[in-house]
């Protein structure tokens, strides 16, 4: 039996080709009973692949590769008789930080996903994008709870033997070994045919013989199926600003790393058995699930006296008798101008029934910030508008942040939320572009901090694809009907799929969180 621990996904963006659930159900197809996902600085994925690891009865195994900045090795001799090796071809490309590698971290407990979470927070926290990276006093400060693999050809241990030789490459890990406990480091071996490659291997079977560490398979993985390499490819191109007919050598480190079968890895290290079995002890060590952690939706300001739920319930009320001319607490049902008793009844109904099932899922602090949101829109002049499936709830249109009546309309409200599926409301609200929009932002950030609250951005790779698949650099890209026209496209439906999953360049919401 094999287990891939060292898989990127999309959500490494323009390195991984491939999206979480896709990797997942290539898992399953595989026989494979288990997955770790290593996405570069972030657990984007996480969640996704989580939830598709559940679905499809897997384990899904949580980490990321961590950009660090190089620390000082410890003077240490490679105990052999052996002249350091120069590696000067080992290696990818430069990172923003010199001398910065990846080290590739699982986690085995909360504690270790906290600790992650910790790390990759710091890194970003004091760089700009691209540019950040984590200190040697920080790993130390938070080591508990994660297992560390040497990597592949960015990892520490190839950065190492590049800067120095077989000497560094040695000391690197024995540092390792010192900031996350000899149990907790396994030596990474990658195969894709390459001589450079091997000649690592070597090394670094050596220096886990001598330092009495375990070897560990794994295939350094990109994109789920052999097929999908040309995605893989593209990206490849656009990362280095290039075509596909200017970038050459450089796609050949995108060979052979899709998700390969336990047969297909066995042959591949039958010289090495143990990286192959140890690769289910090491999964038997990871106890961490994403569940584990739980989550509370932040606590929403209330008066003195007060509950979230209680509070709810109030302006929920005030927004019924504006809606439907109903009072939630008193038997009678006032007109107010409404002559049609059985849809108030029913909006009474379905109303109460809402806010008994927030109450349950324990909700009312996240209807409350939205509803906090479109109130301030309103008291500014500034149009808002709630969409999609939030319109199928009473409670929503009762708070005035959706325009349509759902008890009118006879909307379901399962739509919107339900118990039985087990996932969180999702309210979009459309707001007018330019200064409007930007006084909304800075109203979420000043009022639930800026730690408390995040832009998130959808970006659009489809005008990149079109010019490294059929134009050069600052070329006009053309439509993709020309391109399927002309015959220009490999594999033209697997991209453009990919491309129309991409999005356009525009802010579009705050999280707060």
């Amino acid at each position: 039996m094999y287990i891939e621990f060292h898989s990127r996904s999309a959500f490494s963006f323009l390195e991984g080709s491939t999206l979480p659930e896709d990797l997942i159900s290539v898992c399953h197809r595989l026989k494979m009973p288990a997955l770790a996902l290593l996405d570069r600085d972030g657990v984007y994925g996480s969640p996704r692949f989580y939830l598709a690891a559940q679905k499809a009865g897997l384990q899904a195994h949580i980490g990321a590769e961590v950009t660090c900045a190089p620390f000082p090795i410890s003077s240490c001799q490679f105990p052999t008789e052996k002249r350091p090796r120069s590696a000067a071809k080992i290696g990818q490309r430069q990172s923003a930080i010199e001398n910065s590698f990846r080290l590739p971290l699982l986690v085995a407990s909360q504690p270790g996903y906290q600790n992650l979470c910790q790390l990759i927070t710091r890194m970003k926290l004091r760089a700009q994008k691209d540019e950040g990276a984590v200190l040697e006093h920080e790993l130390q400060q938070h080591s508990a709870g994660l297992i560390c693999l040497t990597g592949g050809d960015e990892g520490p241990l190839a950065a190492a033997l590049k800067r120095g030789g077989t000497a560094e490459a040695y000391g690197c890990v024995d540092q390792l070994t010192g900031i996350f406990g000899r149990n907790n480091v396994y030596v990474e071996l990658q195969r894709h045919l390459h001589r450079e490659e091997e000649v690592r291997n070597r090394i670094a079977i050596e220096i886990a013989r001598s330092l009495q560490l375990p070897l560990l398979a794994t295939n350094g993985v990109c994109y789920a199926t052999a097929r999908d390499r040309e995605l893989c490819d593209v990206f490849t191109a656009i990362r280095h600003h290039q075509t596909l007919l200017t970038a050459g050598r450089l796609l050949a480190r995108n060979s052979e790393r899709h998700l390969k079968s336990a047969e297909e890895m066995s042959q591949l290290f039958a010289d090495l058995p143990e990286a192959i079995a140890n690769t289910c002890e090491l999964s038997s060590r990871l106890e961490f699930k994403l569940s584990d952690l739980g989550y509370e939706f932040p606590k929403y300001p209330v008066p003195a006296g007060e509950t979230m739920m209680s509070f709810l319930r109030q302006r929920t009320e005030e927004g019924a008798r504006w809606r439907y001319g109903i009072s939630l607490s008193g038997s009678a049902i006032p007109l107010n101008g409404f002559h049609n008793k059985d849809l108030q009844q029913r909006a009474r109904r379905q109303i109460e029934r809402e806010l008994n099932l927030i109450e349950k899922l324990d909700l009312p602090g996240y209807f409350l910030i939205v509803w906090d949101i479109v109130r301030f829109c309103r008291e500014q002049n500034i149009l808002a508008q709630g969409r999609g499936s939030a319109a199928n709830s009473a409670v929503c249109y009762s708070l005035g942040i959706t325009a349509v009546d759902p008890i009118g309309m006879e909307l379901l409200f399962e739509r919107f939320l339900s118990e039985e599926r087990g996932e969180w409301p999702d309210i979009d609200i459309d707001l007018p572009s330019g200064d409007q929009r930007e006084r909304v932002i800075q109203h979420i950030y000043q009022r639930y901090g800026e730690r408390g609250a995040a832009m998130t951005a959808q970006a659009s790779a489809s005008a990149e694809i079109f010019r490294a698949v059929y134009c050069g650099a600052g070329s006009a890209a053309p439509s993709w009907t020309a391109l399927r026209g002309h015959g220009h496209l490999p594999g033209t439906t697997r991209l453009r799929r990919s491309a129309r999953t991409g999005f356009h360049a525009r802010p579009c919401c705050c999280a707060v969180g």
